[in-house]
């Protein structure tokens, strides 16, 4: 079987698609050796060297729709895979017909939370992502909050919802880790942590401009820890940051690399990810797994995330406000998830997928069948 993969999300500094598709894609490349995997870039794709393994980058002007339906398109077209992963939720219009689709949804953002977007990928996702999710033979989604959106929203029932899968590095760290970490941060006293690629629909502003306030009314809070890399439309963002060092109390540390997560996690007193919307909230599992409790967003999406174990907070700058006051307080119930109630099966997500591709190409056959006669 050729395997074609949208491996956009497989780069230096992964994120949120890119760590989703990581531990499938390698309990694929184990359970199928005989199979050839042609992964698809718009810049260097990062993967280590297999016998089975394909990549192929075109870097384009423009990226998006644009190399969804143009780099990406004449790839496909070259290479004319049996199956198609479409991981990021993207299809090019123009495709080979005899190649089965499966795709990934992994939110539907443009639609719930627009105007966290830029204008040009609210428009790309609009006008493309309702065409893939319709026309892909078999479709996946990454929450049962998600498979609800989907069915609302392109009135089609998904095929398999496969949660995002946390990596195995995350749990409680030994202690001397946890010294290391905080030691080479410079994190000697507690604190709050948050963390997220700085765009809007994570809500930072509004977590900041509380917390502030809470600390300007004498509240008790600890020192509050913001990490991510930066995103898209982040000025505000940037300014709101930047103010919120300047009074002592916030500490940006910018995008962290994997390894050193857990650890950051584990010496917190919380973590907070009060988001407007997540297709599922994968930093959510990461804290539970380290033993600290979380704080996160009222969407349907993160409470699946925790399993009902963490606790809600809303996301307005009034009601964050209070929230954060009940925690000085001590007045939130706090709980901390057992590590055993957390899904982490790879080779499970893989085998439901293969199905999945087996099932996009017996699709893709009898369509072809149908314009044959």
């Amino acid at each position: 079987m050729r395997i074609g993969v949208d491996a956009t999300g497989l780069v230096e500094r992964p994120t949120g698609i890119g760590n989703y598709v990581t531990p499938v894609l390698t309990a694929l490349l184990e359970a199928h050796p005989e199979a050839t995997f042609f992964l698809y870039g718009n810049s260097p794709v990062v993967w280590p060297e297999a016998a089975n393994v394909v990549r192929r980058v075109k870097t384009p002007r423009r990226r998006g729709p644009y190399w969804q339906n143009t780099h990406l398109a004449s790839m496909l077209a070259q290479d004319r895979p049996d199956v198609f992963w479409a991981a990021n939720g993207l299809l090019p219009v123009r495709r080979p017909r005899s190649m089965g689709v499966v795709a990934t949804v992994h939110d539907l953002v443009y639609r719930y939370a627009g105007a966290t977007l830029p204008w040009y990928s609210r428009l790309g996702r609009a006008a493309f992502q309702p065409v893939a999710a319709r026309s892909a033979d078999r479709l996946v989604a990454v929450s049962r909050a998600t498979a609800v959106d989907v069915e609302r929203a392109y009135g089609r029932t998904v095929d398999a919802v496969l949660h995002p899968l946390v990596a195995d590095c995350f749990g409680r760290p030994a202690p001397a880790e946890l010294a290391r970490v905080r030691a080479e941060r410079g994190l000697d006293r507690p604190y709050l942590l948050t963390l997220g690629t700085l765009e809007p629909r994570k809500n930072l502003v509004g977590l900041l401009t509380a917390y502030l306030r809470c600390r300007e009314q004498g509240l008790e809070l600890p020192q509050l820890v913001v990490v991510g890399g930066r995103g898209w439309r982040d000025a505000q963002i940037e300014r709101t940051v930047a103010r919120a060092e300047e009074s002592g109390t916030v500490r940006r540390l910018g995008y962290v690399a994997t390894a050193d997560l857990p650890a950051l996690y584990a010496g917190a007193d919380a973590f907070l990810l009060p988001s407007l919307y997540e297709g599922f909230g994968m930093p959510v599992v990461e804290a539970q797994l380290c033993g600290v409790p979380v704080l996160h967003g009222e969407h349907a999406s993160m409470v699946e995330a925790g399993a009902g174990v963490g606790t809600v907070v809303r996301t307005d700058v009034d009601g964050l406000a209070a929230d954060l006051g009940a925690l000085a307080r001590g007045e939130l119930p706090l709980a901390c998830r057992l590590p055993q109630t957390v899904e982490r099966d790879p080779a499970g997500h893989a085998s439901v997928m293969w199905r999945l591709f087996e099932e996009s190409i017996e699709a893709a056959a009898a369509r072809t069948r149908g314009r044959r006669q």
